[in-house]
């Protein structure tokens, strides 16, 4: 009965490591959305931040900067709120160029101010990511790297938005699975 017991609890173990495993951030336990795949990334001409996308909605902003943490979620360090900045997780360079150039206007704009695309950080970080994805840039902080990845494809599967091959290889790797996507 022992050894019963013993090969039902290795299973159990076995089937959740195949099945389940692989979709969760082993530190947060963030589900990793499936994304289509190009090879790379094109730019696609006639992007223009403002006409294409619009400013802010009213109160998206104050939204994003009444939930933000008291640490820059890319660094885990404390930054000025008064002095950050509202980043894209993906970018809206990057969405023009993955598929938002087909999207109407009003789709392009609820795609800006999305708060799930919306995380307020410092200055600096803001600046150094710019329209850059994971293949390109990380968070300095190694504890939110997959967090970042798993929120990007959240925002591009949601959005039917491809990732290029780059990107979700750095992905995988930041959330230390072979096969997330």
């Amino acid at each position: 009965m022992r050894i019963f017991l013993r090969l039902l609890g290795a299973a159990t173990i076995l089937l959740f490591a195949v099945t389940v495993a692989p979709y969760l951030d082993p530190g947060n336990h963030h589900p990793l959305h499936p994304v289509d795949e190009v090879s790379q990334r094109v730019r696609v001409l006639g992007y223009d931040r403002q006409g294409q996308f619009g400013g802010w909605q009213p109160g998206v902003r104050e939204q994003v900067v009444a939930r933000a943490g008291e640490l820059d979620p890319y660094t885990g360090k404390p930054f000025d709120h008064g002095a950050g900045e509202v980043d894209h997780i993906l970018p809206l360079s990057a969405a023009w160029d993955l598929g938002a150039h087909s999207w109407t206007t009003a789709e392009r704009i609820r795609f800006a101010n999305d708060p799930e695309n919306l995380v307020l950080v410092s200055r600096e970080q803001n600046q150094q990511k710019s329209d850059q994805l994971p293949g390109r840039w990380l968070p300095p902080d190694r504890g939110a790297r997959c967090w970042y990845v798993a929120r990007m494809t959240k925002v591009a599967h949601g959005y039917q938005l491809p990732l290029p091959s780059e990107d979700i290889k750095s992905g995988r790797r930041q959330c230390g699975f072979a096969k997330v996507f």
